[in-house]
């Protein structure tokens, strides 16, 4: 049920019958591997899952997201948007929708740094919003201990804030989009520097010359295809939960 295939009159019919997912992602570089969409392709494609599970509809998903940290913003490519930008786009969207008829919602959330600002999003809305229900999740937040076990078993679990463009991204990328993923371009790699503070503007020692902050030779499609539908089955519980049937 992607919105952007839907007339105006299948939308009408479904959209306050339906739980309504809004991807949000980044473009942003993710080592020489991987495409700078990796963050929509992902939360996208796992949006389009879930509706395997679920009465849901994903709507068209937000491509840009917050300034990459942690050097991110290094590399050509990265195309970052203002916090203030982000909330506003989502505020928008979310009204918009509510306007239509949506009153249950599912933000599902590919880049770490978008949280903050969907949050403020979603807080805004709801002063105007009664009925309305919202979940924001971040699919990372959603993968088990036992698989986290699973698939960091050869390489070790390094830390969520270390798995960028590395095994579970890699992975996904390659059950996902495996057209997209170029695979002799896929090494290992690992900052040599990792402040525990923030710097402004970052310096260029603090993220490998590739991108990739961990070992991404250790990804597989096996791997993607067992954490997708790990991931998938936990947001549907969440959403039957907190979202009703």
């Amino acid at each position: 049920m992607l919105v952007e295939q839907m007339t105006w009159e299948e939308y009408r019919d479904e959209v306050s019958r339906r739980t309504i997912i809004l991807p949000v992602g980044s473009l942003e570089q993710h080592g020489p591997h991987l495409p700078l969409n990796v963050d929509v392709v992902i939360p996208t494609r796992l949006a389009k899952m879930v509706c395997e599970e679920l009465d849901a509809m994903v709507l068209p998903p937000i491509a840009y997201g917050y300034k990459a940290q942690g050097g991110g913003q290094l590399f050509p490519g990265t195309t970052s948007l203002d916090g203030t930008t982000l909330i506003n786009l989502t505020l928008d969207i979310l009204r918009e929708t509510y306007r239509h008829g949506g009153r249950r919602f599912l933000v599902l959330n590919g880049h770490y740094e978008n949280v903050a600002f969907v949050t403020e999003a979603v807080q805004l809305f709801l002063r105007n919003a009664d009925g309305a229900r919202v979940v924001i999740l971040s699919w990372w937040d959603q993968v088990s201990d036992e698989m986290v076990d699973e698939l960091f078993a050869e390489a070790g679990f390094p830390g969520w804030e270390m798995e960028h463009a590395a095994i579970t991204e890699t992975a996904l990328m390659q059950y996902f989009a495996p057209d997209l993923v170029r695979e002799d371009k896929i090494i290992d790699d690992q900052s040599e520097r990792m402040p525990t503070y923030s710097i402004f503007p970052p310096p260029d020692d603090i993220i490998p010359k590739s991108g990739i902050l961990y070992k991404a030779t250790y990804a597989s499609r096996e791997k993607g295809e067992k954490l997708a539908k790990q991931v998938v089955g936990a947001i549907a519980q969440i959403a039957r939960q907190e979202l009703g049937p």
